[in-house]
């Protein structure tokens, strides 16, 4: 027999066994391993000197009860305890049907792009409500929010003119080396400042910018809207007869489709001097022959291709990072899976909308 935990006792003498103690979920692993022999169909099992009982401790009985042991000494104050758990049907849990690897698989394949039609139809359906808000306002300007679109345009444009001029100048040095190294066992160095110039007012200026836009001011679109949910404030101003829509979503969106053409605009400028810095130190070029080249290299059609982009990105930005803020719930985690959502999934469609828009403008010739 093993010895006995401190506080219970059971002790087996062919067909009577005797428990003392407390019987609960602690010292249940020792009255399993105290039964040395199992228990006849005519044993008998004295359980008054149990003085602790628990539903555990219970069901331990109540199993050995169904075996044929006879409980004998049962307390009152355990006796309807007894009962009730006796009582209830003690049936096997069914075996967890396995799934095969391949099924999950295709399920979840299947899953996936269930979510990304429906995610897709949702942004669809989402642009096309704030589009209409969008035009209301402009068409009866007394819907406007003047002070609002001024604040989210200084949050989201003057606040951002550090981050996005240092970003950018350093974009442009990362491609200006690049392209001195490629380029110079050619003795093509010299259009290392073609290479720069093009490629930021064209792609990277802009795309950089909706980058970083969408992951600094889109987050903090869908965390505002998503505190505001929380607090049902948003339910507030409807039931006060308030729009949502008008009141949140379309002055940040205004003010966004506002600030990131000239965001663009001034990262093309901090770029452009990017790679002047890395002409001068690596091809020695005097700032006016700089200057000369990139009048050579590029035509406005560089500059206008870059720009017309920016609205397009900051609509989407605006949009994404609204819609996931109206998303967010009452559970404490809804407010950074949504802002998450958001981000990725702006950064997703920004790069997406620019290939598209690098195919269209290498079909129209631009």
């Amino acid at each position: 027999m093993n010895p006995p935990a401190p506080g219970f006792t059971m002790h087996q003498d062919g067909e009577n066994i005797t428990a003392a103690g407390d019987l609960d979920i602690q010292s249940l692993e020792t009255a399993r391993q105290a039964l040395h022999d199992p228990p006849s169909a005519s044993a008998s099992l004295d359980v008054g000197g149990i003085n602790t009982l628990d539903t555990p401790g219970a069901l331990f009985l109540c199993e050995l009860q169904d075996r044929g042991v006879r409980l004998t000494g049962v307390k009152a104050e355990h006796r309807n305890l007894l009962e009730l758990i006796c009582g209830l049907p003690h049936e096997t849990l069914p075996r967890r049907r396995t799934v095969p690897r391949w099924r999950q698989l295709i399920v979840n394949l299947g899953k996936g792009a269930d979510d990304a039609m429906r995610d897709t139809y949702n942004v669809i359906a989402f642009t096309g409500r704030t589009a209409s808000a969008t035009l209301g306002a402009l068409f009866h300007p007394a819907r406007l929010q003047p002070a609002s679109i001024s604040r989210h345009v200084t949050e989201t444009g003057v606040n951002a003119l550090p981050i996005i001029g240092l970003l950018a100048v350093m974009i442009s040095i990362v491609i200006g080396y690049q392209g001195v190294a490629q380029l110079r066992p050619y003795g093509g160095e010299e259009f290392t400042v073609n290479l720069v110039a093009v490629s930021v007012l064209r792609e990277m200026g802009v795309l950089i910018t909706s980058i970083m836009v969408a992951g600094r001011t889109g987050s903090a679109f869908t965390a505002e809207i998503g505190v505001m949910r929380a607090r049902q404030e948003i339910d507030a101003l409807q039931v006060m007869g308030l729009d949502a829509m008008g009141l949140l979503v379309v002055p940040r969106v205004i003010a966004l489709m506002i600030t990131l053409p000239l965001l663009s605009f001034f990262a093309d400028i901090m770029g452009l001097l990017g790679g002047g810095a890395i002409a001068m130190l690596t091809l020695h070029l005097a700032p006016t022959q700089y200057v000369d080249r990139v009048h050579t290299a590029v035509t406005y059609q560089d500059f206008y291709v870059g720009l017309v982009k920016a609205p397009v990105f900051a609509a989407i930005i605006g949009v994404i990072g609204c819609m996931h803020g109206l998303r967010v719930t009452q559970a404490a985690s809804s407010i950074g899976q949504e802002t998450t959502r958001a981000v990725v999934k702006a950064i997703f469609l920004v790069i997406v909308l620019d290939a598209l828009f690098s195919i269209l403008f290498e079909r129209l010739g631009v």
